[in-house]
């Protein structure tokens, strides 16, 4: 199938398929003219692809995993974990972001309190 095609499959755009090749992540086979050609079990792969960036996996983590999702290593309790660990990374970082909001917070109330004292 051509890139159009896959795009079509999997609601990936065209550019973002040419990334993920150019990353080496999917292949394609190259025709006389030049065109990319996939062939089917590439509909699977970008999917895969696309859910780990919709959870908000980098592509370092997507090519660690990727080849056992290929070659059907990648068991579901291998990506409850790795999903579990994503949310605790977001926890983390919820929490931080709560805590420099109660600074800044603390802050303005600071600087309330300044204005008040002024003659």
């Amino acid at each position: 199938m051509r890139i159009s095609e896959l795009s079509a499959k999997t609601q990936v755009s065209v550019h973002r398929l040419r990334r993920y090749e150019a990353d080496g992540l999917i292949d394609s086979l190259r025709l006389a003219n030049g065109y990319r050609e996939y062939d089917a079990k590439t509909v699977k792969h970008v999917i895969f692809i696309a859910m780990s960036r919709e959870m908000g996996f980098s592509l370092p983590f997507i090519a660690e995993y990727l080849p056992r999702f290929k070659a059907g290593k990648l068991s579901p309790q291998d990506m409850i974990e790795a999903i579990l660990a994503r949310v605790a990374e977001i926890d983390q970082l919820m929490s931080e972001q709560k805590a420099l909001r109660q600074k800044l917070m603390d802050h303005i109330g600071w600087f309330k309190t300044q204005a008040r004292r002024k003659p």
